[in-house]
């Protein structure tokens, strides 16, 4: 698709107060298809087109509005039914349960690459195609992704560790498209004590017969009306620590129809994700299953939070998307001193930031779920690859969807202050990415850990190298030499973190993470202006790849620098005086 096709996107009748209602979000995202068109094969975008379509208009359209009204009329949570009778029930607005239809039903988020049978498919999705479904519905909403990837990621993690009869029952009520007989699934991991130290958990497990029972508090559980929970507990006589926690199956119900022996105490008030029920749990005995090896809750735990990292990556990414897109229309229709906002230069300059980050964010991602999917095939290298790139999107890209959404919102002035419009529920929605599945912090001494531990950084570096290096266009293999001491230099700072722990090296994670972000990003985006040069003959990606490098990797205050030779050789392609017209036609189509 052309990328002018935003300048005829239908946008509000009132222009003086354009929103974006009505655009098919697929269709006026020529980034995404472009990144689709790169990843998938040919048959297999040809057969999801008319899919994507559909959801990009529902997006635009009916999804937001549901998602709007749910984060109004959030659920309650009842107690008591009208016998006096303890139910613990949680209800939700039709709003939700509409999007929920949608969602699990209608497009089948929880099934799509777990099993055959989506939209009549004989496979299942790759992840590029799963998560290019997720990109364009978490662009409208957000909070019932969360219940949506924690069933996924059950699904998959039954399917990988439990036996034989727990998957048999279990699996095709996690992946069900039926209304009846689909099934949503919630991670029980949090209690006070612990938060991010998970080892200082101290709900115990109590063994019975053939199962075990659960004595004690989950402090934030999130889709906390699931059918069935996968939670961390210590069986009696386990060690302190991670080592001696156990994941357990706990259904809702029993299959004698009575409700499971736990309490849902209160919902939580949140900032964010509204319409979605979190809540605060004491389990008084509730019969639960053991899944996998008793003494590996822990790292199966794991296996499932490094999916829902990417998943929460992937949802920021789209925010910045949707912040960027209404940055743009907003832009394009108000007027301030006899011009439109787009035609003065400082908006200009601030819409573009917008752009890149939400680029650079949706190039990380798919990038990445093509690194999935190679893992998935059994590739041990790109399983490694994987376990370092998952912290490092979700720690660098939900941080940055904070301020992207918060740009975007003063672009729409005080109108973008007000609950009428959809800039607050982005922004409330934009800082719980940060929080879930582990902090900023977290996260940054997680990738570390990736080096001492699994040797994450052979696998980033070595992946790094070999992008470069099949680089076809002359431009790009230039800029790919520049490159090379740049990559040499990290390869060193990574030599020294492995060498020494220290307090100043965790003092320095945060930072070093944003510029391992910086240097992958930058890469993945010269190897897409490579593809772009070589099937478009469009230098478009390549503009992206040298204001990026320009922005976030040249001139910074400390000692992590590119050196001189790049910054030259970038000079050479650019007059920033008369920049050519040729090379950014095609973004310009976009903002102006």
């Amino acid at each position: 698709m052309s990328n002018d096709k935003l300048v005829k996107a239908p946008i509000s009748e009132n222009v003086e107060m354009p929103d974006t209602k009505g655009i098919n979000f697929f269709e006026i995202d020529p980034n995404l298809q472009f990144l689709l068109n790169m990843y998938l094969s040919s048959d297999e975008l040809t057969k999801a087109l008319p899919y994507l379509k559909e959801l990009g208009k529902l997006a635009g359209d009916e999804l937001d509005e549901l998602s709007r009204d749910a984060d109004r009329y959030t659920p309650e949570l009842i107690h008591y039914n009208h016998k006096g009778e303890r139910i613990d029930e949680v209800k939700y607005h039709p709003s939700y349960i509409r999007m929920e239809e949608i969602g699990f039903e209608q497009f089948g988020f929880a099934a799509m690459s777990n099993r055959p049978g989506v939209f009549g498919w004989e496979k299942p999705f790759s992840k590029v195609l799963k998560y290019s479904f997720w990109y364009l519905f978490a662009q409208s909403e957000f909070g019932l992704c969360c219940p949506m990837n924690m069933t996924d990621s059950a699904a998959r993690i039954l399917e990988q560790y439990a036996s034989s009869e727990m998957k048999e029952k279990y699996f095709p009520l996690l992946t069900s498209t039926e209304k009846d007989k689909r099934w949503s699934a919630a991670q029980f991991m949090t209690e006070k004590q612990g938060g991010s130290d998970v080892g200082a958990n101290t709900l115990t497990a109590k063994k019975v017969g053939d199962h075990y029972e659960l004595w004690g508090d989950k402090w934030f559980c999130s889709n906390v009306s699931a059918d069935l929970a996968l939670a961390l507990a210590r069986p009696e006589g386990a060690p302190e620590g991670t080592k001696g926690l156990a994941m357990f199956l706990v259904p809702r119900i029993l299959e004698n129809g009575e409700r499971n022996r736990y309490r849902i105490n209160r919902l939580k008030d949140k900032l964010g994700s509204r319409d979605m029920a979190s809540g605060e749990i004491t389990f008084e005995g509730a019969m639960a299953y053991v899944v996998g090896e008793l003494n590996s809750g822990f790292k199966q735990m794991m296996s499932m939070v490094n999916s829902s990292r990417l998943s929460n990556a992937v949802r920021s990414a789209a925010m910045m998307r949707r912040s960027y897109l209404e940055a743009v229309v907003t832009a394009k229709g108000r007027k301030a001193f006899g011009k439109t906002l787009i035609e003065l230069p400082l908006m200009r300059e601030n819409i573009f930031e917008q752009m890149l980050d939400a680029e650079a964010a949706a190039s990380m991602i798919f990038y990445t779920s093509n690194v999935y999917d190679k893992a998935d095939e059994g590739s041990q290298e790109y399983k490694t690859l994987l376990r370092v790139m998952t912290p490092l999107l979700k720690g660098y890209i939900c941080k940055r969807a904070r301020y992207i959404a918060a740009e975007s919102m003063e672009i729409r002035g005080g109108n973008g202050y007000i609950e009428d419009w959809v800039n607050p529920k982005i922004v409330r929605d934009a800082h719980l990415g940060s929080i879930w599945e582990g902090t900023t912090n977290i996260i940054a001494l997680d990738i570390i850990r990736a080096f001492h531990k699994d040797h994450a950084d052979e696998a980033f570096l070595n992946d790094l190298e070999t992008r470069m290096s099949k680089l076809k266009n002359s431009m790009a293999q230039e800029a790919a030499i520049s490159l090379h001491s740049t990559i040499k230099k990290f390869r060193n700072q990574v030599d020294r973190i492995k060498a020494e722990k220290s307090a100043e090296h965790e003092i320095a994670a945060r930072r070093f993470m944003d510029r391992m972000y910086h240097l992958c990003a930058a890469s993945v985006l010269l190897s897409e202006a490579d593809y772009q040069i070589s099937t478009n003959n469009s230098n478009r990606k390549f503009f992206v790849f040298i204001h990026y490098v320009q922005r976030y990797l040249l001139g910074t205050e400390d000692t992590y620098t590119f050196d001189k030779s790049l910054n030259e050789y970038l000079e050479q392609l650019i007059d920033w005086e008369e920049i050519p017209s040729e090379a950014v036609e095609e973004i310009l189509k976009e903002i102006k």
